[in-house]
């Protein structure tokens, strides 16, 4: 039978975690890590071809909307996280057309200018507008 140690690998931040750890637990990890191993060797290569393939689907699935506003080509740069949404455009007419879509399709925004402030000093176009997310809903009603 093959010795399993030989062939796992530690690289430096699994090392320096596991100095960090105290004695019993150093034990434990290591007892993990070769579990781990002998699962994998277990496994043979039958797990790789499927996350492989699964991550070359999600990469042809990213799409991306080109929406032009008239003459105008400008580029909207949109980011968004799990608070806020940032808006960065040349254009006021496609910031406030993009915004307003997040509102078609059930965002409930409110402009946080606390925040657009400390966006301000690294901005690179004209207009830059930050909305705070206060929650989604399905659908809107403008009454």
């Amino acid at each position: 039978m093959e010795n399993l140690f030989n062939e796992i690998g530690i690289l430096l931040p699994e090392y320096n975690f596991f100095k960090t750890l105290p004695g019993i637990e150093k034990i434990q990890y290591l007892l993990e890590i070769y579990d781990m191993e002998v699962r994998r060797k277990e496994a043979g290569p039958g797990i790789m071809p499927g996350i492989n393939e699964f991550f070359d689907e999600i990469g042809q699935a990213v799409e991306f909307d080109r929406i032009e506003f008239g003459d105008n080509k400008d580029r909207v740069d949109i980011m968004i996280d799990h608070d806020h949404i940032v808006i960065e455009s040349n254009s006021l007419k496609a910031v406030r057309n993009i915004s307003f879509r997040f509102v078609n399709v059930g965002y409930l925004l409110s402009r946080d200018k606390n925040v657009e402030i400390m966006f301000r000093k690294n901005k690179i176009s004209r207009y830059l507008r930050v909305y705070k997310i206060l929650g989604r809903t399905s659908c809107l009603c403008y009454n």
